[in-house]
């Protein structure tokens, strides 16, 4: 039996990748991470499963081989007793590091506990691990510069805290691989989204939804039927959205991200960091995305353009939340890097991202209905 020491893994990448490694039946799985206000870790954990699809049957089949420790990420030894420290490192046959805080609007200060203070901690967890257990770090592609093995992104495309701090934690795992001669991976996902029913929480796509949902059903109803409604000879809200119609966005199916994870995480690597994106291999131009919003409020005509001079209230409310994604270009930044396919040929190809994908990702299904 196989032990993974994993963390992160009620998160929205994380709840997927435990039910995958739990599902080959040869897994053991050792979660370290945090009780909640209302929830112990193991409960947390069961209910971040039962989110992402997984059957009582095979929640019960999992048990045994599903343990949470609660720790604290931001502390020394993760705050458990060094005795415990030593004993959950030596049962590692690899350490899985998921856990991050994740905030478009948070600084690097705020975030940096968390995201670099407690990767710190968890290469410190790993020094006691066994020397064949590798350190697989989830960082992100917008930290990224083109080069596959890359871990010197340029400074110019570091834009938020949550980039800022990523960075900086891949600095730390790499400067840990060197001094330790370890195996470590770096995987770097681009913008997670799935199409699939349940509550998706927490992907970008699913809380610009939430945003746009909430936007529709506080407005006077008046106003409410003509965003969701196009009606013949009645002309269509216009609105006018702030970004570049030449943009692009990098989707990658969630399902997808995990499946070539844990593919990677077996392939033999040498001592050191070997970094890869895991990103869809086709970008999705802006304009799909503005598409996706059409659809879920054909009563209004959208526009893309650099600036709105004196916006209406609807577009004071909406920019905020669409700046994320067509205020920048959300690329994938790995143009030239050695594609997935070429390193997992067998690896099979992400679902293509349209506007019907985005749309059900955004998971507004109740408010098309309405």
């Amino acid at each position: 039996m196989v032990t993974i020491v994993m963390t992160g893994a009620t998160g929205f990448l994380g709840s997927r990748l435990l039910r995958a490694l739990l599902t080959d039946g040869t897994t053991a799985v050792t979660v370290l991470g945090r009780d909640g206000n209302q929830q112990p870790l193991a409960a947390r954990l069961e209910s971040a499963l039962r989110d992402c699809g997984v059957t009582p049957d095979e929640l019960r089949r999992a048990r045994d081989r599903l343990t949470a420790v609660p720790v604290d990420l931001t502390q020394p030894c993760l705050g458990l007793k060094p005795s415990e420290h030593e004993r959950l490192a030596e049962q590692a046959d690899a350490v899985l590091h998921c856990a991050s805080a994740i905030s478009l609007t948070g600084t690097a200060d705020t975030l940096a506990p968390v995201n670099v203070a407690g990767t710190r901690h968890l290469t410190e967890l790993a020094d006691h691990a066994p020397a064949r257990a590798p350190f697989l770090y989830i960082s992100t592609a917008y930290v990224a510069g083109a080069a596959p093995h890359s871990t010197n992104p340029p400074a110019d495309e570091i834009i938020t805290g949550y980039e800022q701090t990523k960075q900086q934690a891949e600095a730390v795992v790499q400067e840990w691989a060197g001094r330790r001669q370890r195996t470590a991976l770096v995987l770097r996902p681009s913008l997670l989204a799935t199409n699939r029913p349940g509550t998706a929480a927490q992907q970008p796509l699913s809380v610009l939804g939430a945003g746009l949902r909430d936007l529709v059903e506080l407005a006077p109803p008046l106003l409410r039927r003509a965003l969701l409604r196009k009606r013949a000879g009645v002309p269509r809200v216009r609105l006018r959205l702030v970004g570049d119609s030449a943009s692009r966005l990098n989707v990658v199916p969630v399902e997808y991200a995990v499946d070539a994870i844990l593919r990677l995480a077996r392939l033999p690597h040498e001592p050191g960091v070997t970094a890869y994106h895991v990103v869809h291999p086709v970008d999705t131009s802006a304009s799909v995305l503005v598409a996706a919003v059409n659809e879920i409020l054909p009563g209004v005509d959208l526009v893309l353009q650099s600036s709105v001079d004196r916006p209406n209230p609807i577009e004071q409310q909406v920019n905020p939340m669409l700046a994320s994604f067509l205020g920048r270009n959300w690329r994938n930044w790995a143009d030239e890097c050695i594609p997935l396919h070429d390193v997992l040929p067998d690896l099979p190809a992400p679902a293509a991202i349209d506007s019907t994908y985005i749309r059900a990702a955004m998971n507004v299904s109740s408010l098309t209905r309405g």
